[in-house]
């Protein structure tokens, strides 16, 4: 009996010292192979664009209209780049019809740029389990994933990070 207590007393320390020092950004440190067409959505006109002609530093986030954490981070996601006064955040919105897509934009005054992923093969490429999830890109290539709602500290994070590990690697 006594070695089960005590067993089960180092579980849980360890249990809590894992999750003291975890991080909620997921290095991913992968490189995006295929080349998807994105349409832009703004109001009734779309306009195209590749995948892989995003360049540098940027982020992705992953949304749909159903979502209520995808709606709360909006304002983050705004913040974000109104204090960055520049356009790293793109979001890009699967699971939906573009019709709930434009619906939500227009419900959600989002100023980054919005895209719909028509595939739907989006998700898989990126290994997206849910929305919202967000990711931290260089050139093309997936370097953290932080799953859930995000707000504006862990944008600023996920940023440094990225410009950290690019550095580096």
């Amino acid at each position: 009996m006594k070695i089960k207590i005590i067993l089960l007393f180092l579980i849980l320390i360890s249990c809590n010292n894992t999750n003291i020092n975890s991080s909620p950004f997921i290095l991913i440190d992968k490189e995006i192979t295929q080349d998807y067409k994105l349409n832009k959505i703004i109001n009734d006109n779309e306009q195209t664009k590749d995948l892989k002609s995003f360049e540098g530093i940027y982020i992705i986030n992953f949304w749909a209209s159903w979502c209520r954490p995808c709606i709360d981070e909006v304002k983050y996601l705004n913040s974000f780049t109104e204090q960055n006064n520049i356009n790293y955040i793109i979001g890009i919105n699967i699971f939906d019809e573009i019709n709930e897509a434009k619906k939500f934009m227009d419900d959600n005054y989002m100023i980054y740029k919005n895209y719909y992923d028509e595939t739907k093969t989006l998700p898989i490429e990126f290994g997206v389990s849910g929305v919202p999830e967000t990711f931290f890109m260089k050139d093309n290539k997936i370097i953290y994933k932080y799953i859930g709602k995000i707000s504006l500290d862990f944008l600023n994070i996920g940023l440094k990070k990225t410009y950290e590990y690019s550095k580096n690697n």
